[in-house]
């Protein structure tokens, strides 16, 4: 029998400023696609995105892609500035091929998910986890019981090497552009035990962004994508049904 994982092949896009990114695709054969950015410093082949591809590949396809500087793409990750237009241009490749193109990013990639889809229109429905209302803001005591549930899960977290440019600009705050994201359905997922970007940052967007709109909050979710290990179904599933109705 075959699987999407049967059918997994790898893409290439090309960034405005000549930069190569890598991405894998699982073909189910639906004209429906999710777009992946994962969080910095993960990457498309970690255990985690390999198992949210898979079960979202039970209806569209899925491609995750590595960001610039991340796993096998090239270039040097630029904190959030050069990154949302590589999203966007990715989404218009698949476009070119896909009747409807969703964006899912986490944490950071939830940046770039939300700042291509406000600034370019790139998606048809979009999904963020524990995206930040404003980077670089340290507003918060980081030393919680969220962060002790979750060093397990990033100590036993196999990681690849990660070339950082030295920022020269900040990046632009998505809670300044969240509501020009509508009329685009957009999923605002946020764990309560989210150690690293408060829970107050997914309200705060969601109070900001326009209809139509869904906020989850997941009682004791930890940061990103250590959801996906610690307690996966809650997210899993509320991700499928959304994309699901919202494509």
């Amino acid at each position: 029998m075959t699987t999407p994982a049967d059918l997994a092949e790898e893409m290439s896009f090309a960034t405005a400023d000549g930069v190569t990114l890598r991405g894998t695709r699982l073909r189910t054969g639906s004209r429906r696609v999710v777009l992946v950015s994962p969080g910095i410093f993960m990457h498309r082949e970690s255990d985690e995105h390999r198992a949210l591809a898979r079960r979202l590949a039970g209806g569209v396809d899925v491609v995750t892609l590595d960001i610039r500087g991340h796993g096998d793409s090239e270039g040097a990750f630029t904190w959030g500035v050069r990154e949302p237009d590589d999203i966007a241009a990715v989404a218009a490749t698949l476009h070119r091929t896909y009747d409807r193109v969703g964006g899912l990013g986490f944490s950071f990639g939830g940046h770039h998910v939300g700042m291509a889809a406000a600034r370019h229109r790139a998606f048809d429905a979009v999904a963020l986890v524990a995206a930040p209302r404003n980077l670089f803001v340290l507003d918060h005591n980081f030393l919680t019981a969220g962060l002790l549930r979750t060093a397990p899960l990033m100590l036993r977290r196999p990681r690849r090497r990660t070339r950082l440019a030295i920022p020269v600009r900040p990046p632009a705050a998505l809670f300044r552009v969240v509501d020009r994201i509508a009329p685009t359905p957009l999923l605002i997922a946020h764990g309560t035990a989210d150690w690293l970007i408060p829970h107050r940052h997914a309200r705060d967007l969601f109070a900001r962004a326009g209809e139509p709109k869904s906020l989850l909050m997941l009682e004791r979710g930890l940061h990103a994508e250590n959801m996906l290990v610690d307690d996966p179904e809650p997210l899993l599933g509320a991700l499928e049904v959304f994309f699901r109705k919202a494509l």
